[in-house]
């Protein structure tokens, strides 16, 4: 890996940013070149300035029925599928945010404060090696001991830590827990679920190294325009703006207090920031998607304390509200089972608005009787198997009575008849279908999960044309190459200037630049929407993450299959 390191004052305190195609919304905005996505484990651009293994739990019961919006009364009764019900994890991915694991374990640790801290295989660095995993600013791990181990290739002194691999303890890393500096960023390490953090979209917003007086902020503030406007950016940003609340009731209010490092417009002890400079760092562009761990109220407005120690104003930024959609667990255990055997497949995703249940009349003729009931979208409506074909269009039988006929807006999932090329019996494997929008995860030939993903908005890939060009998502059988927890994502080679989204959660990288990760932006899962990515909603990310191999060790923030490390998951994908 080659760690391209942009100046300090670039952008923010330890902010990881990775080069992406992956992000939703073209074409790019004026001036832009189509997204780059370089993963990280081989190439990664980091901030110069300082700065579990995931439990997935199991997945939530039941299937969200969102109601869809109407142009004109309708007369139909919606009946939930098998696997709808009450969304019980909802809450807890509103809710996520700031909540921080603290580590007191009695274990001697080393904490990363700044950058991006690589785990090693070997204490030396060898330049044709990469890294196994890192560990995140604001976090720690497990030493085996106190007492370094000898190594080259490090201006300090190599460490070995828990479970495996060796840590250099340079200028990235600390042992003084004590600190201001360290326990304030500690308190942002991400939080525990599906969303380690809240989330907003930014029309422009200035970045503060602490909380400017009002005179500073007007100053600062005089090319922005006023406060609490939203206006669509155009075609390349529409995808941003998906999930994006600009209702006056969801403005985000201060509910924490002033931290004490923040009072009177003083600057963190040990910050990287020099307090005599301009309070502002940067503004964040429009159309980025900004990561916050509270709110509080100073200076006459509402800040955002961002996991970087960096503040940003609220009136500037309209809060992304989280999506409560989510898979299925499939089989014994699954949703509705009780314990016992739950969804199975074949099965029926609903990606259309309302899609009405058919009953099938003399000579084979269906139809949707006056005033019948309806599937919602985003709804696995489980099927008996039995199908039939009437001209072009089949029909397919639902378990709960009544038929539903495959189109645009139904895809069926068929369990695997076979496995592909080189798959072993037991292995946990992945499949992904682009124009059908459908995903399963696989032990062998046993489907034991499935859900709705978006793929790139250029459709199935034509051989020969570039896929960053065309906004395709790559096809064939795939091995992950690095999973990161959490992680900044930008199309931009050094620091931010065209448009980022602060800390996506739960990303899973297939070959640069393609990667499976959590989209906070936008639910319309099912239907193309991403630049080149295989996007996922948060709950499914995590999921998928701590399913996957390998998996990822207590307090590390990235790990890479390796010899040391044990194999990856892989990842076939379909166009149809």
């Amino acid at each position: 890996m080659n760690a391209i390191v942009v100046p300090r004052r670039a952008f923010g305190v330890g902010v990881v940013i990775l080069q992406v195609s992956c992000v939703d919304g073209t074409p790019y905005p004026p001036g832009a070149s189509a997204p780059r996505e370089v993963a990280r484990g081989m190439t990664a651009v980091a901030s110069g300035a300082p700065g579990g293994h995931a439990t997935p739990g199991a997945v939530p019961q039941g299937m969200p029925g969102a109601q869809p919006a109407l142009g004109r009364e309708v007369t139909v009764s919606v009946t939930s599928s098998a696997t709808a019900g009450a969304v019980a994890r909802v809450p807890a991915v509103a809710a996520a945010a700031g909540g921080a694991v603290r580590v007191d374990d009695g274990r001697p640790r080393i904490g990363s404060v700044k950058w991006i801290t690589h785990i090693w295989s070997t204490p030396d660095r060898p330049k044709n090696h990469l890294p196994i995993g890192s560990i995140r600013f604001g976090t720690s791990i497990a030493l085996k001991s106190r007492e370094p181990v000898p190594g080259g290739g490090c201006p300090a002194r190599w460490y070995a830590v828990e479970p495996l691999g060796y840590v250099c303890a340079d200028e990235t890393t600390t042992f003084d827990f004590d600190s201001a500096y360290w326990k304030a960023l500690a308190e942002l390490s991400p939080g525990p679920g599906a969303l380690p953090y809240r989330y907003a979209f930014s029309t422009g917003a200035p970045m503060y190294s602490r909380v400017p007086t009002v005179e500073e902020q007007r100053n600062a503030e005089l090319d922005l325009g006023p406060v609490r406007t939203f206006k669509p950016l155009g075609k390349w940003s529409e995808g941003h703006e998906r999930l994006v609340s600009t209702a006056e009731g969801d403005a985000i209010q201060a509910t924490a207090e002033v931290p004490e490092y923040f009072r009177d417009h003083r600057s963190i002890p040990g910050s990287p920031w020099n307090p005599k400079a301009l309070a502002k760092v940067r503004t964040i562009p429009a159309g980025s998607g900004l990561a916050y761990v509270k709110a509080f109220a100073a200076a006459g407005r509402t800040w955002l304390l961002t996991p970087d120690l960096l503040l940003v104003p609220a009136d500037r930024v309209f809060p992304y509200k989280p999506t409560a959609f989510h898979g299925v667990l499939l089989g014994k255990g699954g949703e509705g089972s009780g314990g016992g055997e739950g969804a199975s497949l074949p099965a029926a995703w609903i990606r259309g608005a309302l899609v009405k249940k058919l009953v099938r009349g003399g000579e084979g003729v269906f139809m949707a009787p006056g005033g019948g009931e309806a599937w919602a979208t985003k709804t696995l409506v489980a099927l008996t198997g039995k199908s039939a074909l009437v001209g072009k269009v089949r029909h397919w039988e639902s378990r709960e009575g009544g038929w539903l006929a495959e189109s645009e807006a139904v895809s069926v999932v068929q369990a695997a008849e076979r496995l592909p090329r080189s798959i072993g019996a037991d292995e946990k494997w992945i499949e992904a279908r682009i124009l059908p929008g459908t995903m399963v995860a696989y032990e062998g030939l046993r489907p034991v999960w499935t859900t709705l993903w978006s793929a790139g908005k250029g459709g199935v890939p034509v051989k020969g044309n570039d896929p960053k060009r065309f906004a395709t998502t790559e096809t064939g059988i795939f091995a992950f190459q690095w999973k990161d927890k959490v992680a900044t994502m930008s199309p931009d080679k050094g620091a931010p200037s065209v448009f980022f989204f602060s800390d996506v959660p739960h990303i899973q990288y297939v070959h640069a630049p393609l990667a499976l990760h959590v989209t906070y932006w936008h639910e319309d899962f099912g239907h193309l929407r991403s630049a080149e990515c295989l996007n996922v909603s948060p709950l499914d990310g995590e999921w998928l993450f701590g399913w996957t191999l390998p998996a990822l060790p207590e307090g590390w923030n990235s790990v890479r299959p390796s010899k040391l490390m044990g194999p990856a998951t892989r990842i076939v994908i379909h166009g149809q």
